[in-house]
């Protein structure tokens, strides 16, 4: 039996007009929203600290990843447009960043070995739907270090 497709083609090229549509509005927000990775990561980093400091380490966690995440992006930055930053998060990004920072190793040696290691394991952008309780001290105590490492070899200077 032949299906009538004369009723579904103009919902579908309603669908797809609607979808170009909306994907067009989200790249003109994207080109008007400048991103500024150098205070998002300052930011992320002083909320983290609070956080930290109030007994709350699973939010703190979360955004000294992104503190981190900005601060490898920041460097990315001033080796490329921020639109060619990649827009990934950890541990994607680090992957990216060693890719790319290994390939200019005389310029961002420093970089490039901080993310040799394993950094950042276990953190992940969708840790904010774990359970409260999910972030040891152990675990965000080495996070700080590590996005403090970050932060200098990216020329970020943080008050704590």
């Amino acid at each position: 039996m032949r299906r009538n497709t004369q009723f579904h083609t103009p919902w579908k090229q309603g669908m797809s007009a609607m979808i170009r549509s909306i994907s067009l509005s989200w790249i003109e927000l994207e080109e008007r929203v400048a991103e500024n990775y150098e205070s998002a990561a300052l930011r992320h980093f002083e909320d983290a600290a609070a956080l930290q400091s109030s007994g709350r380490p699973d939010n703190a966690g979360h955004l000294i990843g992104f503190a981190a995440e900005c601060a490898i992006k920041l460097r990315f930055e001033s080796l490329r447009t921020a639109a060619d930053a990649p827009h990934v998060h950890l541990p994607e990004l680090v992957i990216a960043a060693r890719k790319h920072f290994g390939a200019r190793s005389k310029y961002t040696v420093s970089m490039f070995d901080v993310l040799k290691p394993d950094i950042f394991a276990g953190w992940n952008v969708n840790r904010r739907y774990h359970e409260t309780g999910s972030t040891n001290n152990a675990e965000l105590t080495e996070w700080f270090k590590v996005t403090k490492r970050l932060f200098a070899t990216a020329g970020l200077r943080v008050k704590r």
